[in-house]
């Protein structure tokens, strides 16, 4: 009798925890994950991405060379945190992030163009999203 007793009360004190959880009416944010229904980002505007067909790549004869800027979100030292930096601005921008060593840091770059206004207007618009960048010319 005495073990039916103890294993009654530890059924009841086990069930307890679940009991309170359980009464919440509303689902909080971990519910909806674990049904299948996890946060899905907004779709980037189309403008948010390049073009890459929009610059040449061949080389011009003489002097007048393509002069090409580029956007630079960051400056990592650390080679992990470069790669995990990229893949969430890669998310983020829908741009093709490069990595660039540039002794001692890991320079975060993605976006091509043209222009200086173009490259700066881009970063401007980012920085609505709170993605800081600026303009940097390449070549």
């Amino acid at each position: 009798m005495k073990k039916l007793e103890k294993l009654l009360i530890v059924a009841a004190f086990s069930v307890l925890p679940f009991s309170v959880f359980a009464s919440n009416e509303s689902p909080t944010d971990i519910d909806s994950l674990l049904r299948g229904k996890e946060y899905q980002f907004p779709p980037l505007d189309s403008s948010y991405r390049t073009n890459y067909s929009d610059v040449s790549h061949e080389k011009s004869s003489g002097k007048e060379q393509e002069t090409i800027y580029v956007l630079q979100f960051d400056a990592v030292a650390n080679f992990d945190a470069a790669q995990a930096r990229r893949a969430k601005l890669q998310v983020q921008t829908g741009y093709d992030i490069q990595m660039v060593f540039d002794a001692p840091f890991y320079k975060l770059r993605g976006g091509y163009f043209k222009k200086k206004t173009e490259a700066e207007d881009k970063a401007r618009e980012l920085s609505l999203y709170n993605i800081s960048a600026f303009a940097v010319k390449v070549k």
